[in-house]
This record gives C-alpha cells, structure tokens and sequence, in this order.
C-alpha cells in the first residue's frame, strides 16, 4: 500500500499542475475575448454616434433648405399680393377717371 501511495503522489501533482495551466489558460483566453468583444463594442458605439453625428447634420442642411424654400414662397405670396393690389388700385382709378 505504501508502494501506491508513493506512485499516486506524482499523478497528483501531474494532475494538479495541470489544472493549475487550464485554469491560467482559461483566464487568458477570458481576458482575450474579453478585450475583443469590448474594442469591437467601442468600435460599433463610434460608428453609430458618426451615423448619428451625420444624420443629424444631413437633417440640419434639410431642414435649413426647406426652411430657404419657405421664405422664398412667403415672398412670392407677398408679391403676389402686392401686384393684385396694385392692379385693384390701378382698375379703381381707371374707373374713377371714366366716371368723371
């Protein structure tokens, strides 16, 4: 019995340093993956707030364009206006001189 004790100590120690090396080879391969997974999320978030940024500036130019169109069609209706008063203005006194 002595003679297997003595022949089980190595196999333990075998087995113990072996699973001494799995475990540090798992903490490894965990902070490896790790550190991808958290650059590839960093790289993604960048990516969406330039999605975001560029959005946000093609919104900003539309917007400023239909603004532009809008005050152009406001001054059109204005002008508009202004030459059907005008022509009012001009048949009045048109009329007004013939009734004299």
């Amino acid at each position: 019995m002595a003679d297997a004790k003595v022949s089980s100590e190595p196999a333990s120690r075998l087995i113990g340093s072996a699973s001494g090396i799995s475990r540090k080879v798992f903490s490894a391969w965990a902070s490896g993956t790790e550190a991808t997974l958290k650059a590839t999320l960093d790289a993604q978030k960048a990516a969406l707030e330039a999605s975001v940024s560029v959005a946000s500036t093609a919104a900003e130019s539309e917007r400023e364009a239909l603004k532009q169109v809008a005050d152009a069609a406001q001054r059109a209706q204005e002008a508009a206006l202004e030459a059907f008063r005008v022509s009012v203005r001009a048949i009045e006194e048109m009329s007004e001189r013939k009734s004299q």
